[in-house]
């Protein structure tokens, strides 16, 4: 099964399978092909700019410009390329990239024992949602490439536009029977049990 594939969670559009493209603190921007179901090394950043949280997509959803829907996954460290992750959706940054909606969605590791007090948006530090902005607005600037900000968009609005974006409607396969990723299989710090 490819990346692109993975069956909506359970919980959505409040919880999503995100797929970390780009691990937080990199400057590569690495795309996943689905064709090769591998991960490319698209481009370097011409910036002195990393990414400011793990980078990556939602599983079956398709956004406005032709790609799965963009996410943030706000977590401590960097997550590993390739890693799925159940993730709580906060937000959503509006952002236009050469004419197009590219929506920047953000959210927590939902068995992230560090960020379970962070269940909505107004649970962001305003430092970190200013630091993403500034990152969306000018990590282009030397390719020349121009980017539109229109601010922030609510969890509920958020929702919506993940709910518009799945293109899996058909029956839910069985959930996966890991112990990691069943209910009851973490305790309250976010560690199997």
């Amino acid at each position: 099964m490819k990346l692109y594939e993975i069956p909506t969670h359970e919980d959505s559009p409040r919880v999503v399978n995100a797929v970390v493209e780009i691990p937080k603190y990199s400057s590569q921007k690495y795309e996943y092909i689905p064709e090769w179901d591998q991960f490319i090394l698209d481009r370097s950043l011409m910036s002195a700019m990393v990414y400011p949280a793990n980078y990556g997509f939602i599983s079956s959803t398709l956004a406005d410009d032709g790609d799965a829907l963009d996410i943030l996954v706000l977590a401590g460290e960097p997550i590993d390329k390739g890693t799925i992750v159940a993730t709580r959706v906060l937000g959503a940054l509006h952002m236009v990239d050469g004419g197009e909606t590219d929506y920047k969605l953000i959210g927590v590791p939902v068995r992230s024992y560090t960020k379970q007090h962070i269940q909505t948006f107004d649970d962001i530090d305003p430092l970190l949602l200013d630091i993403i902005e500034n990152f969306f607005r000018h990590y282009k600037e030397l390719e020349d490439k121009k980017v539109e900000l229109h601010g922030w968009i609510n969890q509920e609005e958020t929702f919506k536009i993940v709910e518009q974006s799945i293109i899996d409607k058909k029956p839910k396969p069985a959930p996966c029977s890991h112990p990691h990723w069943t209910k009851g299989g973490w305790n309250t710090y976010g560690t199997p049990i």
